[in-house]
């Protein structure tokens, strides 16, 4: 991404996504919408999961939690919608505080069940409390625009929706690049590797570890707003364990070891879901056989494969040349 061909290849990537909509159906952006909000919410795994080997299987609670105080600060208090769904994030932040002041003390088996147990314990809350989350029965609202420089802005219709999201997702996906080459960050791999040697070097460990687990939050939180927002509606589908295994499966299948990986599999796994779920009423069989495919053949997923490919090729023409 340093170099003069990263930039341009980013460059046209940015115009193929300004130009997206006069290119596809009004379906198919909505497809568009769907990839990019679950690649913000993929990538905020990934500071776990990727690149600081962390399994967690509760980071649903962050995407709902962030879903719900959208919904009501819109609904309730009549917000305005950025606001709000900044503000989803920092409740996502403040419930990752909270969590991971308890879980990030723990490693493996342990953080895994923690965070599971903690996930639970949201979904309970949301069940039961009816009278604020209405339970199974969720929540609607109508997505409101809002004013800005004395200009309305229809966030209703959805080719000005995608281009809202698409500002906000290129906003949280810059930042999250630029995390992982500050101190913090490099700090993160560090710790995956060998949380030893960095205590031993004298870093603060656990602090850190919570400061990458409250960002975490914040972005699930980010994530889970705009597709409340997006579906007018939230429920508890949006913290059940489906939703943590979805985050879950996005990131492997594109591949938690680089930064696009997440991005990838964002983006493969709407696909396939979108694709399969047309074509068949048991879809979801076909999706758990292909990854296990996935897991048995390209366990560093499509990235890694990708990148594994790209090494055999150039090796293979670097010996064809020196013959």
């Amino acid at each position: 991404m340093r170099s003069r061909s990263g930039w341009i290849r980013f460059a046209l990537v940015i115009v193929l996504l300004l130009m997206l909509p006069v290119l596809i159906s009004e379906y198919r952006m909505n497809l568009a919408i769907t990839i990019m909000i679950y690649s913000v919410f993929a990538l905020s795994y990934n500071l776990l999961f990727g690149q600081g080997g962390l399994l967690s299987f509760g980071h649903a609670a962050y995407f709902g939690f962030g879903a719900y105080a959208c919904v009501i600060l819109v609904k309730q208090l009549s917000l305005p919608l950025p606001l709000a769904i900044v503000l989803g994030g920092v409740a996502g932040c403040l419930l990752g505080l909270l969590f991971g002041i308890f879980v990030v003390r723990m490693r493996g088996v342990s953080f895994a069940l923690l965070t599971l147990a903690f996930n639970q314990l949201i979904y309970v809350t949301a069940e039961k409390w009816r009278a604020v989350t209405g339970g199974e029965d969720g929540l609607a609202f109508v997505r409101p625009g809002f004013h800005i420089a004395g200009f309305k802005i229809d966030l209703y219709a959805t080719i000005n929706w995608y281009y809202f999201v698409l500002l906000v997702s290129l906003l949280c996906v810059g930042f999250l690049w630029y995390f992982t080459f500050t101190p913090l960050g490099r700090l993160n791999f560090c710790m995956r590797e060998n949380e030893e040697r960095a205590k031993f070097v004298g870093y603060n460990t656990y602090t850190a570890r919570l400061a990458i687990y409250v960002i975490s939050g914040f972005f699930a939180g980010i994530a889970g707003a705009m597709a409340s927002s997006f579906q007018e509606f939230v429920s508890t589908t949006y913290i059940n364990l489906d939703k943590a295994t979805d985050v879950l499966m996005m990131t492997f299948i594109g591949g938690g070891g680089t930064f696009l990986g997440p991005i990838i599999g964002a983006f493969a796994l709407t696909l396939i879901n979108d694709l399969l779920s047309t074509w068949m009423e048991r879809w979801a069989i076909v999706q758990g056989i292909l990854f296990i495919l996935l897991v048995l053949y390209a366990p560093n997923g499509l990235s890694g494969l990708y990148l594994t490919l790209r090494d055999r090729w150039s090796r293979r023409a670097a010996v064809e040349h020196a013959r």
